[in-house]
């Protein structure tokens, strides 16, 4: 079994998405993540058809200028009695958005708020060089055992203080561009600790767009750095999943 533990199927056009449930099979799931109240609509309709899919619906900081007064009320709405919505995300802080980090952190803490109230976990987009986003999560989490930390790309420092919290980190297709500090860091993270995702369509693969077919190229190369089989790190990652998303 394939977790593909962050991607957006609900950005892919029509055509790409259905050559990728006509190849998919029930060796695949996806976590279908969003970044607006429109992309979160589309997952849900997305998971209504399709089994393998199952939903994380969030708030990207590109999407800052979105938000309203009404926008959290919305997705409780989504969210009610929607057994495939998973986690809260795409959330986060991007030091590159064009609103300013005050106003990200705000909204992401209306959000911190929504998935401990619903005790759901989080999905966590970081691109802040300063370790703000701890902070942060400290206010709402005494552990990190409900946190996930989507495309990890940073060095074992920062693995650390997620790890030692109980968290989990998810390495997208970045890792074939061979990193060094990324790779070190998936070396070094607890197989408990473990999960991988696409990132798909947002994260290239030679030089095009990618898909959540790319999982397997992510899984073979994961192994090979991790110098285990194949078979045993789908296994570890299948128990990840079902642990940080309460599946099962």
């Amino acid at each position: 079994m394939l977790i593909d533990a962050h991607c957006h199927i609900n950005s892919l056009n029509k055509s790409i998405l259905s050559e990728v449930f006509s190849f998919a099979s029930n060796a695949y799931i996806f976590v279908d993540s969003s970044i607006d109240v429109r992309s979160a609509e589309i997952s849900l309709e997305i998971n209504n058809k399709y089994p393998s899919v199952y939903s994380a619906i969030g708030f990207h900081p590109f999407s800052a200028k979105q938000f309203s007064d009404t926008t959290i009320e919305t997705y409780k709405k989504l969210i009610q009695g929607n057994k495939k919505i998973l986690a809260i995300g795409e959330i986060g802080l991007d030091e590159t958005a064009d609103v300013s980090h005050d106003e990200q952190e705000k909204i992401l803490k209306v959000f911190l708020k929504l998935a401990k109230d619903l005790n759901l976990p989080v999905v966590i987009h970081n691109r802040f060089k300063e370790p703000l986003i701890f902070d942060i999560l400290d206010d709402f989490f005494a552990s990190y055992e409900k946190v996930i930390l989507h495309c990890f790309s940073y060095n074992y420092e920062m693995l650390k203080k997620i790890i030692d919290k109980g968290g989990y980190t998810s390495f997208s297709l970045n890792i074939l561009r061979k990193k060094k500090d990324i790779i070190d860091s998936l070396a070094k993270c607890p197989l408990e600790n473990l999960l991988l995702e696409t990132d798909s369509p947002y994260m290239k693969i030679n030089d095009r767009p990618s898909n959540p077919l790319d999982i397997k190229e992510v899984y073979n190369f994961a192994a090979a750095v991790r110098k285990i089989p194949t078979n045993d790190l789908e296994q570890a990652v299948l128990n990840n999943f079902e642990k940080a998303f309460r599946v099962g």
